[in-house]
């Protein structure tokens, strides 16, 4: 303001905070053009701050810029609702992307008290004043370029900058045609600090195979220093305005999009145009809002992600998820939780499908052979619910696979089986049938009931085997910690278990039709079982040898 640059300090919304000009604390109240700032500030917003007697802290009512207006307006002394009890509002234009100001009238002794905040360059052209000395002088045109000047210092800076403004001679009512002719008062330049963590997360994210993007309405110069301190923007890449997006035909938009990383000065219009963009190259786009202009954008991702702390009600009932904290650092996290769950959910559906698919496979062969069935309906319900059961809840408590957030993760189809998923069940199953009705062929003639038995217990067996299988789809069994699910662990000795009571006691041998087996037959029984490890580690190794990023 005036030539002057004031720095605010403080800590988060507290209204409390020196004030300092060249290094040295002042006193707001020794210089009236930072408490005309101040008042500005204060009539000029909507939104505050409020003290939560809960959390002990300051939390703001609204919009967080307008918030950061009202604590400075604090910090030299005004309260807007002081301020309005003594001066009553007349009128006021709201903001808007198409105006980018917003203008307020005020009763004050007598006169009206006509304030504008908005963007920079709008004020600028709508300016033919400005404040000095106390008063309002003409704006020359050598004034007008060393004002513009300072403001693409600050946007070097990374602020993000509002100017301040006054008008003379309004009516009561405010029109948009009298928002001209404005005395530009000052700049307010805010720092939207990033946290800690954001830089970090943003390259895990990328890491990821996830595009990030930053879409801002800040000027193009504040955008590409705030986006290259997260690591959104690096050398090279390319940063888009609302006008360009606006000038540039649609296809040669679309094949933009990938040398770009920071869009700039953008309206919701904008917002919804990059959604509908990203989504044409058939990406799958998350989109983050927190503002009801937000609405449409959110609403058209195939994600939509609002703020839980400054979301409105509007973006939130838009929006797919909401998000509590309102960090970057939560999604990177929900997207590796959401990977971890696509996997497990996998793991269980190759585990299930393959066990059943086995049985039937089982069935169909010795009925193609003309061998007897090799397993009666109790036996069957048997695998299903007991051997099953446990073995696919506990392989659902796998715990997260390592490095999920390294390189690009598979799109996920329309189905969750895939090809390798087929070619992987039909494998596992096909070992079962073979290995099963070759020792069920070699018992059923002398003893139906020990074929019974050693069929029902071959193919338990297998599907003990082959819950270990599928803890990860191309890693060796032998190079994962078995120690990593206890739950599976347990359950495997529990199925185990619960096979030797089958075969052993009178009670089940008389409900499963099965007779004991001795050491020699558990030794061919787990030797045949143990096959389906080799068969799924030989895939894995040819796997990773014609995929060496694996």
């Amino acid at each position: 303001v005036d030539g002057k640059i004031f720095t605010v300090a403080g800590e988060g919304y507290k209204p409390e905070g020196e004030i300092r000009l060249n290094d040295s604390k002042i006193d707001p109240l020794s210089h009236q053009d930072l408490l005309l700032c101040g008042k500005i500030a204060a009539l000029g917003t909507n939104n505050g701050v409020l003290f939560d007697e809960e959390t002990k802290t300051w939390k703001d009512t609204g919009d967080p810029t307008e918030s950061a207006l009202s604590v400075f307006a604090q910090k030299v002394g005004f309260h807007k609702d002081v301020l309005e009890k003594e001066s009553p509002k007349l009128s006021e234009i709201p903001f808007d992307y198409k105006n980018k100001y917003h203008a307020a009238s005020h009763k004050v002794d007598g006169d009206i008290f006509t304030t504008v905040i908005g963007a920079p360059e709008e004020i600028l052209r709508l300016a033919s004043n400005v404040w000095h000395e106390g008063k309002s002088h003409p704006l020359t045109a050598e004034k007008k370029k060393e004002l513009e000047a300072s403001l693409v210092g600050m946007y070097g800076e990374g602020l993000r900058v509002l100017a301040c403004a006054l008008k003379d001679k309004t009516g009561e009512e405010l029109k948009p045609k009298d928002i001209e002719e404005l005395t530009l008062v000052g700049f307010f330049g805010l720092k939207d600090a990033l946290r800690p963590e954001v830089h970090e997360a943003v390259k895990k994210a990328m890491s990821a195979g996830i595009k990030v993007v930053m879409i801002t309405g800040d000027h193009k110069i504040t955008a590409e220093a705030i986006a290259r301190e997260a690591g959104i923007y690096h050398d090279g890449d390319t940063i888009l305005t609302g006008d360009d997006i606006d000038s540039l035909p649609s296809e040669e938009f679309v094949d933009m999009l990938d040398m770009v990383s920071v869009f700039a000065r953008v309206t919701p219009e904008h917002k919804l145009k990059i959604v509908q963009a990203y989504r044409k190259k058939g990406l799958v786009v998350a989109m983050t809002g927190d503002g009801v202009n937000d609405a449409p954008s959110l609403v058209a991702a195939d994600l939509g992600v609002s703020m839980g702390r400054i979301g409105t009600e509007v973006a939130r009932e838009a929006s797919d998820i909401i998000l509590l904290d309102d960090n970057f650092t939560s999604i990177v996290v929900a997207v590796e939780e959401g990977r971890s769950i696509y996997k497990t959910v996998k793991k269980v559906i190759l585990y299930l499908f393959s066990t059943s698919f086995g049985e039937v496979f089982t069935i169909t062969g010795a009925l193609l052979l003309g061998l007897p069935l090799p397993l009666l309906a109790a036996q069957i319900v048997w695998l299903n619910f007991v051997t099953d059961g446990f073995l696919d809840v506990s392989l659902a408590m796998e715990p997260k696979e390592e490095g999920l957030l390294k390189g690009t993760f598979e799109h996920p189809k329309k189905y969750l089986i895939d090809g390798l998923g087929i070619w992987r069940m039909f494998l596992m199953a096909i070992t079962m049938m073979i290995g099963t009705l070759f020792l069920f062929s070699r018992y059923y003639q002398a003893d139906m009931v020990k074929a019974l038995t050693v069929s029902l217990t071959v193919l338990a067996a297998f599907q003990w085997f082959n819950a270990w299988n599928c803890k990860h789809e191309n890693k060796s069994i032998f190079q994962l910690n078995p120690f990593s699910n206890k739950f599976l662990l347990g359950s495997t000795i529990i199925v185990i278990f619960l096979q030797l009571i089958a075969i052993y006691t009178p009670l089940m041998q008389k409900i499963l039709h099965t007779t004991s087996l001795n050491m020699t037959e558990w030794i061919m029984i787990i030797l045949v079982a143990s096959s389906i490890v080799w068969v799924e580690e030989t895939r894995k190794f040819i796997y990773r040898r014609t995929h060496r990023n694996l």
